[in-house]
């Protein structure tokens, strides 16, 4: 763990020193909910091994780290893993085994925009909740479009009124890979925010629990469909097809991506806007 420090750091400072920065990696995690995930895939991973090759000495594991990973990688390929999920377990075995050549020799599938099934229809989970009991979590989420994790960890002292142009804002305090933002509340839907700090002290959370069923990344993608629509003044691109610049408005995409924490435009377009 890079505990305190930012991801953008290490990066400005590889960059500095005329390293290249595709595929960049400094080799720690910077995020605590990116450790969980990578620590759950791991010890899945772990425990495949020891079921299925009857490896069980941490040191054997390691002297076959790139065959094993390269079988596990391959199961789960023919299992039609989507090409997100197989490049972070790659990403979260490399991690641990210290190797960012690990399975290189697995070709993974492309990832394509066509081919994301997140948040883009109906899941199981949306049958075992009542939506009507989860408004308030989802009106604010569609006013600022935060995580799961920074709706847990935000505090009412984190809602402001800016002093310059009387705008409500909510400060990430700690966002993915330790960044730091504030978000203006989307113009009209200020009732969601204040309705949730309203008679709570400053240091008190905003959400005592947000459901885990609740599928808070339709919520944000909602939010960046919204925004963008409403600083271009265009209507969405179109699903399918390339998408060219005389559709995009490049400088409306960028803020989109600052409100959500990801500063690339790249992100929005494939993941968010279309």
């Amino acid at each position: 763990m890079a505990d305190g420090q930012k991801r953008s750091e290490a990066k400005a400072q590889a960059k500095a020193r005329g390293e290249s920065l595709f595929a960049f990696s400094d080799g720690k995690i910077h995020a605590f909910e990116s450790r969980n995930n990578y620590q759950k895939i791991v010890m899945r991973f772990i425990d495949w091994v020891r079921e299925k090759h009857n490896v069980r000495d941490l040191e054997k594991i390691d002297d076959q780290a790139d065959e094993l990973a390269c079988l596990y990688l391959l199961k789960h390929m023919a299992e039609e893993k989507s090409a997100w999920t197989l490049s972070t377990y790659r990403c979260a075995l490399r991690m641990f085994f210290q190797d960012r050549n690990l399975a290189d020799s697995v070709e993974l599938p492309k990832r394509r925009r066509e081919d994301i099934k997140r948040s883009r229809q109906p899941a199981v989970r949306d049958r075992h909740i009542n939506l009507a009991n989860w408004q308030h979590v989802i009106q604010f989420c569609l006013a600022c479009g935060l995580r799961r994790e920074e709706l847990r960890d935000l505090h009412v002292k984190d809602v402001y009124v800016r002093p310059s142009d009387q705008r409500l804002m909510v400060i990430v305090r700690n966002g993915k890979g330790g960044k730091r933002r504030e978000v203006p509340v989307f113009p009209g839907r200020e009732s969601a925010v204040l309705s949730q700090i309203a008679g709570k002290p400053a240091d008190a959370p905003v959400f005592k629990r947000v459901s885990s069923l609740l599928d808070i990344h339709s919520y944000r993608r909602q939010f960046a469909q919204d925004l963008y629509e409403r600083l271009s003044g265009r209507p969405l691109p179109p699903l399918n097809g390339r998408l060219l610049s005389p559709m995009l408005d490049s400088n409306a995409a960028l803020a989109v991506s600052h409100c959500l924490g990801h500063n690339r435009i790249d992100i929005i377009f494939g993941h968010y806007i279309r």
